[in-house]
This record gives structure tokens, sequence and C-alpha cells, in this order.
């Protein structure tokens, strides 16, 4: 199994080049949704959390994700707070599904937001940075409607700047057109340094 870290900074795209690469042949994995579960089904995380952000961030043993999520993302400190209550058990989880997987043959692209602040670089075998400029990512943000314009430039002012990742990733793309010009380059991509023949 080829093994591929995907990553981008909110509203850069990822998901939907994570969903391109699906089309064209890879195994997917979200470490988003990875770490959600762990967060609402790991007793210790659990402990943490509560201990950190508040015991209202569950009620009736339900991961209040909206207190969570305002809690964690007000301030650097807090969201590195959460992050090394999150990162360890989220590491060794993908690290067991990576090798239990080895042995079969295709490629695995696995989404992971933080996969440079994570230091899970060395987990795979190349890893893709989607980028696209700031005010295209507020606009696609934007349209989700699922944050406020002021949640949205809070949550990307805390996230590392893409000059910082850009010289972590192997492969960069340049997402600021349109998806299907975001599609043709994850086609590109398979295509020359991807695809197990």
């Amino acid at each position: 199994m080829k093994k591929i870290g995907l990553t981008g900074g909110l509203g850069s795209g990822k998901s939907a080049a994570l969903r391109f690469f699906y089309a064209l042949g890879a195994n997917t994995l979200n470490a988003d949704d990875i770490a959600k579960h762990l967060l609402k089904s790991n007793p210790a995380l659990i402990a943490k959390v509560r201990e950190s952000f508040g015991h209202d961030c569950y009620e009736n043993g339900e991961l209040q994700a909206g207190i969570l999520a305002a809690r964690a993302f007000c301030s650097a400190e807090k969201q590195q707070v959460l992050n090394a209550i999150v990162h360890p058990p989220l590491r060794e989880y993908l690290c067991k599904y990576l090798q239990a997987s080895s042995a079969i043959p295709g490629v695995m692209v696995v989404e992971a937001a933080l996969l440079f602040e994570a230091g899970f670089t060395e987990l795979f075998d190349l890893n893709i940075l989607i980028t696209a400029d700031t005010a295209v990512r507020i606009r696609r943000a934007e349209e989700r409607k699922t944050l406020s314009p002021e949640e949205i430039r809070r949550r990307i002012a805390l996230q590392m700047p893409d000059e910082e990742k850009r010289p972590l990733a192997d492969i960069i793309i340049e997402n600021n057109g349109s998806e299907d010009a975001l599609q043709e380059a994850c086609r590109e991509i398979w295509e020359s340094r991807i695809r197990v023949s």
C-alpha cells in the first residue's frame, strides 16, 4: 500500500481533493473523522478534555462539539492544549491502521488538516499540500455557512501559514481556480506520482 498524506488549511480544497483521489481509485481516510471518533469513545482522552475544557463539553456522555470548538479555537494556547490531548492517540490509531493495511495493494490517501503540525509526515511516502490565497479560502469557507466570518478568520490565523508548510510538502497543488481545475491537477499527480501499476 502506497501511503499519501494530504493537507491544507481551512477552505483550501483538501476535502474535494480527497474525493477526487477516491474517484481515481485510492482508498481514503479522514484523520479529523478519526479524531472526532476518539473524542467520543476514548475514556482517557475524554477525561483530559473535560479536565482541560470543562465537564460540559460532554452531556449525557455525548460530545458537545460546538462547546469544545469554541473553547479550543479561541487562542493558539488553547488549540495547543487540545492538540496535545488528541494527537498522541490519533498517531497511534493511524500507525496501527496503516500498518494493518500495508500489505494490501493500492494507494491510501489520508486527509489530515494538521499533518505538518502534528509531525505525521514520516508516516507517509508522499505528502501533498493543497494551498490557495487567503481571500479564496475565506470565500469558500463562508459559502459552507458552518462558521461565522469571525470564526473563519480566527481559525485561519491559528493555522500554520502556507509559507511554512511549503518546504515540508513533496507536492504542492495551487488551488485558486475551479473544482474542475483541482480535479485535473489531482489526476495529473495521480498518473505521474501516485498510481501503483
